[in-house]
């Protein structure tokens, strides 16, 4: 039986990071909820854990103290299942019993320009990462818009997402596509200034982005209608980031991305570890389903558990 809870996900009232959502703002969250598409239901907005399941089925109601809620339902997989693939590698897969629930993250658009979202709440002064984006303009050279997310969490890890174009994932050797020798220079250039760009975005997010105790997050995403491709890079060292995207390192990504369609993708993720090596980390299907390593499934449970172990502690009054 698929294991469901009711969960206040906003409301009007001022939140922890000093925001105030609108009631327009919570109704705009219900096609989301409430379409054929889901969010995930994921922990602490960790990027790097499989997710646990979808958040649906959402309502927008007002309190007895006036302000309005939106609420959701919290929906767990209830099946698991064992995959081995042929070189041996054991798979871990999560779905449900009955329905069908596709993630609306793989609904993305494939990207026509250079875009780099970040989330606001990792820096200290209000506008601090527009400053960094001026800073990688000027150095750069290289055209790219910007966007700002949100994170309901007290302090979720620093994290930037640089959302890259076919022509650059071509280049980079994220996918395998035929670049003719005209085109190849002209676009030569361009990842030259690519890797100028998340040079000096690497070492100005290292530098400035809280807390400076934990590792920075830097995600390269390139959405596309086939199969949407995710790497992530956690790390304290800014030199690091370009190491890892070098079209060397990357040729395991675009082998693996054929080999791992054949589950029915429409996400595959990626991690950079501490071997220095790009590794397949877990995939989202097209019908909702989450396929992925026993080590991020562990992570994912082992979090899961000490959070779970401390608010039973808390509410035993145990410090």
């Amino acid at each position: 039986m698929i294991r469901r809870q009711k969960y206040i996900l906003s409301s009007t009232h001022l939140d922890s990071q000093g925001f105030r959502m609108t009631k327009d703002a919570l109704d705009s969250m219900l096609s989301q909820l409430n379409g054929i598409r889901k969010p995930r239901l994921g922990l602490e907005h960790i990027r790097t854990f499989p997710p646990f399941g979808t958040i649906c089925n959402g309502k927008v109601f007002q309190g007895e103290d006036k302000h309005y809620y939106l609420s959701a339902e919290m929906m767990y997989f209830d099946k698991k299942e064992f995959i081995t693939l042929d070189d041996g590698t054991q798979l871990v897969k999560e779905y449900f019993n009955e329905g069908e629930y596709p993630f609306i993250e793989c609904e993305e658009t494939e990207a026509t320009k250079l875009s780099i979202p970040t989330d606001p709440a990792n820096f200290e002064k209000v506008n601090e990462h527009k400053e960094i984006y001026e800073l990688v303009k000027q150095e750069s050279d290289l055209e790219f818009d910007t966007s700002e997310f949100g994170r309901k969490s007290q302090l979720p890890d620093p994290e930037t997402v640089i959302t890259i174009t076919k022509i650059l994932a071509t280049t980079l050797g994220i996918i395998k596509s035929k670049v003719t020798e005209k085109l190849g220079d002209a676009i030569g250039e361009d990842l030259a200034k690519l890797y100028k760009l998340i040079s000096q975005l690497a070492i100005e997010t290292i530098k400035k982005a809280k807390p400076s105790s934990r590792p920075k997050n830097f995600v390269i995403s390139y959405p596309n209608i086939e199969c949407n491709v995710e790497l992530v890079i956690t790390t304290h060292k800014a030199d690091k980031v370009l190491n890892s995207l070098t079209t060397e390192k990357l040729k395991i990504v675009a082998e693996k991305v054929e080999q791992l369609k054949n589950f029915e993708a429409e996400k595959i993720q990626f991690i950079f570890n501490d071997s220095d090596i790009w590794e397949f980390n877990y995939l989202l299907t097209k019908t909702g389903a989450v396929i992925g390593t026993i080590k991020s499934f562990n992570k994912r449970n082992e979090l899961y558990n000490q959070i779970l172990e401390k608010q039973n502690n808390e509410e035993k009054g145990i410090s």
